[in-house]
């Protein structure tokens, strides 16, 4: 697979925009040759595409001040059932924590023939400004945009 970036992957790839994910299908050129099913270094890279479509979707627009980036602190992943060839991959994303200079990220993957989880991901996402090289606070639009995310998630979390 040599897919780095969401761009990349869209220009390449008929991908399904959500609001809270993206959909691929699993091709045959990402798998390594000789197995049957991704690597976890692909399914890393296609929830980094979906990380990308949610810093460009949720966070860029509510700044004009490019100095704002983020990056990852810690990434926990438990990979719980292989992913196939033509799998229609769903990785889907939520906030599950705002702190003033970083926010918690889960990433689910789903094999959507199977409705199946196949991963599933926590990323600490530190707010970094690239000109000074270090960690920063985001302006406040970003963090009020992110805990809005979070307490709707806790809203869903209470419906069920």
């Amino acid at each position: 697979m040599d897919v780095t970036s969401f761009k990349k992957l869209a220009e390449e790839e008929k991908v399904i925009l959500h609001s809270d994910g993206i959909v691929v299908t699993a091709r045959r050129e990402w798998i390594i040759e000789g197995e049957d099913r991704l690597s976890y270094t692909t399914l890393i890279r296609l929830i980094e595409c979906c990380r990308e479509y949610h810093w460009q979707k949720d966070i860029l627009p509510l700044t004009s001040d490019k100095s704002v980036d983020s990056i990852c602190k810690i990434l926990t992943c438990n990979f719980a059932n292989p992913i196939s060839v033509g799998s229609l991959i769903f990785v889907k994303y939520q906030i599950i924590s705002v702190r003033r200079r970083s926010y918690t990220i889960r990433f689910k993957v789903y094999d959507t023939k199977n409705d199946m989880l196949c991963a599933n991901c926590d990323m600490v996402c530190v707010f970094y400004d690239p000109r000074l090289q270090k960690s920063t606070f985001p302006p406040d639009p970003i963090i009020r945009a992110l805990s809005c995310m979070w307490q709707q998630l806790g809203e869903s979390r209470d419906e069920h």
